[in-house]
C-alpha cells in the first residue's frame, strides 16, 4: 500500500458503514390449511412427473 494512503485501525467499525447484524434474518412461516397442503402437494407431483 503507498504511504499517503493511511489504513483504518483494524477492528474499529467504519463511521459511514451501519452495524452488520451478527446473525442471520430469524426464519418465519405459516401454517397451511388441508387445501393448501393438498394443492401444494399436487404440484410437486405434477412437477416431479415432468423430470
Amino acid at each position: 500500500m503507498p504511504e499517503h494512503v493511511s489504513r483504518w485501525p483494524e477492528g474499529h467499525p467504519l463511521p459511514a458503514l451501519p452495524q452488520q447484524r451478527q446473525t442471520g434474518p430469524r426464519s418465519e412461516s405459516a401454517e397451511l390449511t388441508p387445501e393448501e397442503r393438498d394443492a401444494f402437494a399436487e404440484l410437486a407431483r405434477r412437477l416431479s412427473d415432468k423430470g
